[in-house]
């Protein structure tokens, strides 16, 4: 009986500092108000479906007011638009006439279809990686 209270005694005296660490590690009350105060919101996007068919509206080179050119196309369903020289980026349909690039580049067409506004373009143009180099060669 003696030495269980004995090894009780030291294994309270270990413990004790790590409790003194874990009170100094608390943080205030007011801080812990304000985070239980604090309310999560966690907004996701919906994806509107759109018919491959519905997209045809869109499939065309459209020139942007900053001289660069864009080609919408699609392929087994899904939606790219591509800068011209560079790699085409996968976009996801937010509604019949809005899309965004998985980089956070917005797409909206206006005037059913004639006329399109993109916001975040850099985002865009980072999406698409390096421009896209064509050599050619003789044939030997």
């Amino acid at each position: 009986m003696k030495i269980a209270g004995c090894l009780l005694t030291a294994i309270l005296g270990l413990l004790s500092p790590l409790s003194t660490q874990a009170q100094q590690l608390t943080p205030a009350p007011a801080i812990t108000e304000a985070l239980e105060s604090a309310q999560n919101v966690v907004v996701t996007a919906r994806r509107f479906h759109l018919e491959p068919t519905e997209f045809i509206n869109y499939e065309y080179a459209y020139t942007l007011g900053n001289g660069k050119t864009v080609r919408f196309s699609r392929r087994v369903g899904r939606f790219y638009v591509a800068i011209k020289g560079y790699e085409p980026v996968e976009i996801l349909s937010l509604s019949s006439d809005q899309f965004v690039s998985r980089g956070g580049a917005t797409l909206m067409f206006t005037e059913a279809g004639d006329a399109l506004t993109i916001d975040n373009f850099e985002l865009l143009q980072e999406e698409s990686g390096s421009p896209i180099l064509y050599m050619f060669g003789t044939v030997k």
